[in-house]
Parts: structure tokens; sequence; C-alpha cells
């Protein structure tokens, strides 16, 4: 808290400083010489430099980037893929489903899934006996919302 106390009060003397000092500072945050700069234009670039001090910068894949457009490179699109969160159902748990008027019954194992006196490794593997398409198991068996509610549901 006092670090953000000390940036606020840094960037709001900015405002108050003549063009001169606003050189100055300029030369002892960034090691050059602002030349012809104006004064808006300063007191921005000094406020992100005093930011920029006190809390870092931009990140590595950032500058990367940034330096590749410079450059004319088109930017690499990264797409994050989603991180799944590992359903933990425990051992015993027993799992009901009603399908086209049938009750299903699925009891969790520790490693996997019985169903109808038969293994599976998967809720999906599951699912997909039952329906005989392909479904997430998690979603079948109603541990994760419904994506598509039109679904055949009977």
């Amino acid at each position: 808290m006092q670090m953000q106390i000390t940036v606020l009060k840094q960037i709001d003397e900015l405002n108050r400083m003549s063009m001169v000092q606003l050189r100055k500072r300029w030369a002892d945050l960034l090691g050059t010489d602002p030349g012809r700069l104006g004064r808006n234009y300063l007191i921005r670039r000094l406020a992100y430099r005093i930011q920029e001090l006190a809390f870092g910068g931009l990140s590595r894949d950032a500058r990367r980037e940034l330096s590749a457009t410079a450059n004319g490179t088109p930017p690499k699109v990264v797409v994050q893929a989603r991180k799944r969160r590992k359903m933990r159902l425990a051992t015993g748990t027993r799992l009901l489903r009603e399908w086209h008027g049938d009750r299903y019954e699925v009891i969790v194992k520790e490693d996997g899934f019985l169903y109808d006196s038969k293994h599976y490794k998967s809720l999906t593997a599951v699912a997909m006996t039952i329906t005989g398409s392909r479904w997430s198991g998690n979603r079948f068996f109603g541990l994760i919302p419904e994506r598509n509610p039109k679904r055949g549901n009977a």
C-alpha cells in the first residue's frame, strides 16, 4: 500500500513540475534527453515509467509481440487452452440418470466406473454406451451444466 501511495504521489507531482524539471526527471528515469517532446507526452511517459519501475513492465511475451508487430511480422495468436478441472468423485458414489424413460445407475470405483456389471475407464464411455452417441460423461450425468439444453433429454 505504501508503494502505491509513493507512486501516486510521484505521478501527481509531475503535473506541478516545470518543463525544465520534467526534462531533468526524464533524464533521471529514462537516461536520455527528451528533446522537444511536449509537456503532456512527457507527463504521460514519465507516469508510465514510474509505475513500470515500481510494479514491473510488460511481460517478455508482450515485448516480443510488440517487437514483431513493429517489424511488420503478423502477431502470433496464442490461444490459451482451458484448464480442465479434474472431477473428483468419492469411491462408491452412485450416479443416477433417467434417459428415454429408463433409469441408469453408475457406481464410482477407485479405477473407473461400474455400469451394467461392466467396468469403464470414463463416464464418457458409459454415456456413449447408454445413448449410442458422443456425450460428455460429466454433462450427461449432470455434474456440469448442459451447454445445449435442446439435446435429447427424454
